[in-house]
């Protein structure tokens, strides 16, 4: 079986949409636990709806917690052989656990899919599926920037979420999935991937730099967890030894680009970041490589040059 999680804020609006996707699966072994997180809407309405008329439906409730601390809760009391997370405003195609299930076997821990923004079905034919080691997954995770698998397009094990005690940090409002993916994929043996865009994520309509605020900066210390907690099991990985300081320099780049002098001096505070930009020296990307080398050489240059590009941006 199967357990689907769905944490639900506010969705009146989408929920529908998203539960008669999965009522639709060919596969039908499965259990939706949606978890109200305190909403002030008409999502209760809906969920009791569908919990009367499919008992694979389970709704919990909870005060409003943030969606970490949603699927902790959904992770405490599912029954499922395997996981799957799934946002209460998406959809996903028919044979998305089919082709999900067909993925793993007893070597592999952890089946993943393509998305796709666009909120129409489609009904392609399954693509060939390409097995790595988790520890090549983790790899191209870390260096290989076109690589940004999403955890709503995966299909876990439970047994490895329970046995070691995994879950998603509280509060922590961006790099929370990316933490979780990273510490699940240690205990794991093979991965096993297909391109097809089973996943339908909602469009949102705000920029990575209009979405920047204070509480993006969680996603920094969720980098800075997951290379303590590699460090901590002795796990060694190529690529490591950049995940902080890329993610640093990630924000760095988008606070100076989006004006928000606020956000680069609470970084710049908190840390060292021109000790961090020399570990960015021999980072594979080139650009990444001489930004960093810049910043460490003359910040003031560093801070110009992309108020430039800032200012060229805008004039588009």
């Amino acid at each position: 079986m199967v357990s689907i999680i769905i944490p639900c804020y506010n969705s009146g609006k989408y929920i529908s949409e998203c539960l008669n996707s999965i009522l639709a699966q060919t596969y039908s072994e499965w259990e939706a636990i949606c978890v109200n997180d305190g909403s002030t809407d008409n999502t209760m309405e809906f969920l009791n709806q569908y919990v009367m008329s499919d008992n694979r439906y389970k709704v919990v409730s909870q005060l409003n917690s943030g969606v970490s601390a949603a699927r902790n809760k959904a992770l405490s009391i599912c029954r499922g052989e395997y996981i799957c997370f799934v946002d209460s405003d998406d959809i996903v195609e028919p044979n998305f656990l089919t082709t999900l299930l067909r993925l793993v076997n007893n070597e592999t821990d952890l089946a993943i899919c393509g998305f796709t923004r666009s909120m129409s079905l489609t009904s392609s034919v399954l693509s060939d599926s390409i097995e790595i080691d988790s520890n090549k997954c983790i790899e191209k995770i870390f260096l290989d920037k076109s690589f940004n698998p999403q955890i709503c397009c995966m299909l876990f094990r439970h047994s490895i979420i329970k046995e070691k005690q995994l879950e998603f940090v509280v509060g922590c409002t961006r790099g929370e999935d990316r933490e979780f993916i990273l510490k699940y994929l240690v205990y794991s043996n093979k991965v096993c991937y297909t391109n097809n865009s089973l996943y339908h994520y909602r469009v949102n309509d705000q920029s990575a730099m209009a979405a920047l605020s204070i509480k993006s900066l969680t996603s920094i210390e969720a980098s800075l967890r997951t290379v303590n907690y590699y460090r901590k099991v002795n796990y060694s990985v190529r690529g490591l030894e950049f995940e902080f300081s890329r993610t640093l320099w990630k924000f760095m780049f988008l606070s100076i680009l989006s004006g928000q002098n606020d956000l680069y001096q609470i970084i710049q505070e908190k840390y060292d970041l021109k000790r961090q930009m020399k570990h960015l020296y021999s980072y594979p990307r080139l650009f990444e490589k001489l930004t960093a080398r810049l910043f460490v050489w003359n910040e003031s240059l560093f801070k110009w040059v992309f108020s430039i590009i800032r200012y060229l941006y805008k004039k588009r």
